[in-house]
């Protein structure tokens, strides 16, 4: 990275002594002969390129900023109209999750897996509220309680 902004740099300090050079020629010479010699006036300055490199890098942050704004807003859950929420997850291995997912009333343990996602267990009366997630409960505490309540029966 820094070895690329070594050569942009160095192509840059190249052209703007090559203008330099130019522009006292036109000094020294009159336009007039350096035209006739075929040698036309300069299309762009300094300020021109200035301009240029400060205009891509505030598009770079612009884009850099729009992408940190997507993933604050939650990559846009309320596509659904809010009628499905992601409750908590937790993980079960290196690729594997437990998902708990409700839509409208209903709450859904699902298994999500490379390439596949299962139904593991449809909650008949909700197993988190949305009072128990502001209190500070945790998705895998509360599973746990529930998978140790099931082995006990």
């Amino acid at each position: 990275m820094i070895r690329t902004w070594y050569y942009i740099f160095l192509s840059l300090l190249l052209s703007f002594s090559a203008q330099a050079a130019e522009e006292k020629a036109v000094a020294a010479h009159g336009l007039r002969a350096l035209k006739s010699e075929g040698v036309a006036e300069h299309a762009l300055g300094a300020d021109s390129y200035i301009q240029m490199i400060l205009g891509l890098i505030f598009i770079v942050l612009l884009i850099f900023a729009l992408a940190w704004l997507m993933r604050r807003m939650g990559r846009l859950q309320s596509v659904m109209g809010g009628t499905m929420k992601l409750l908590g997850g937790m993980s079960l291995g290196q690729r594997e999750r437990a998902v708990l997912v409700q839509v409208g009333d209903t709450q859904m343990l699902l298994g999500v897996a490379p390439g596949s996602v299962r139904a593991l267990h449809v909650f008949d009366k909700p197993v988190v509220t949305g009072t128990a997630t502001a209190s500070g409960y945790r998705f895998a505490d509360k599973l746990n309680a529930i998978l140790k309540q099931k082995a006990a029966r």
